[in-house]
């Protein structure tokens, strides 16, 4: 039975998610100054003057964020890994998740791109050219939450129909993330309102979602280093020598 398992990538990739978050908290909040973010019920004129104001600024904080959007590729591939072991030669829930995490990251890359679009022109362009670029970064990051809903529902699945001997993650950790999709995915609801705590600058729009999924990252970024720490003494307990090959090789 192939027993090596390097525990450094591992490690690595996780911590990869606190990172992530740290990277987006600057970007939105000193650089960019989403405290709170233009309200969708803003004229374009007036939007538009206050990216120009604020230009150096945004452009700056989408350059972090879109590097930073590209570790939560390498992290959730992290998460991924350990409940490949639950469906055996036919992993439908792992392939879900690793396509539906690949739609995520394309997502919040490409929200980076379409603001930084926007601010690039602003005051240059139509008012109006603006606000619909800069409403469609926010849909990106918002609305377009079920290709995460996806990847969450197939890791929680994973994760309680993993065999008791590849347990790695707690059952509550799953329960946990089930209801945060029950949460997230009232966000879809955005496309409706454009004043309120339902739109993409309010709380329910967009904070609550913000938050509840920085704290997940690293409530599972807790949990994927001590699974990591399991599977690094169950590889020193079957063979001594495993856990240091595959760092060789």
């Amino acid at each position: 039975m192939e027993t090596r398992f390097s525990p450094q990538p591992h490690r690595l990739y996780l911590w990869m998610g606190v990172v992530l978050v740290v990277i987006y908290l600057i970007g939105f909040l000193p650089m960019a100054e989403f405290l709170p973010p233009p309200s969708p019920g803003w004229s374009a004129e007036r939007l538009s003057a206050w990216i120009v104001e604020h230009r150096l600024g945004t452009q700056t904080a989408c350059v972090l964020m879109i590097l930073g959007a590209t570790l939560c590729g390498p992290w959730g591939a992290a998460l991924t890994i350990w409940t490949r072991r639950t469906e055996s030669r036919f992993p439908l829930l792992h392939t879900t998740q690793v396509i539906s995490l690949g739609c995520g990251v394309c997502l919040i890359v490409l929200v980076n791109i379409v603001w930084s679009a926007a601010a690039f022109r602003a005051g240059e362009t139509s008012p109006q050219v603006t606000q619909a670029l800069w409403d469609m970064g926010w849909f990106m990051f918002i609305f377009a939450v079920p290709p995460f809903i996806a990847w969450f529902v197939s890791l929680a699945l994973g994760i309680l129909w993993n065999p008791p001997e590849y347990q790695h993650f707690p059952r509550w950790s799953a329960y946990l993330t089930l209801a945060l999709c029950l949460n997230w995915v009232t966000d879809v609801v955005i496309i409706f309102f454009k004043s309120g705590q339902w739109t993409y600058s309010g709380f329910t729009g967009m904070w609550l979602i913000f938050g509840t999924f920085s704290l997940w990252v690293y409530l599972m970024t807790y949990l994927g280093l001590k699974a990591v720490a399991r599977q690094e003494r169950i590889s020193w307990q079957e063979d001594p020598e495993g856990v240091y090959h595959a760092k060789a090789e």
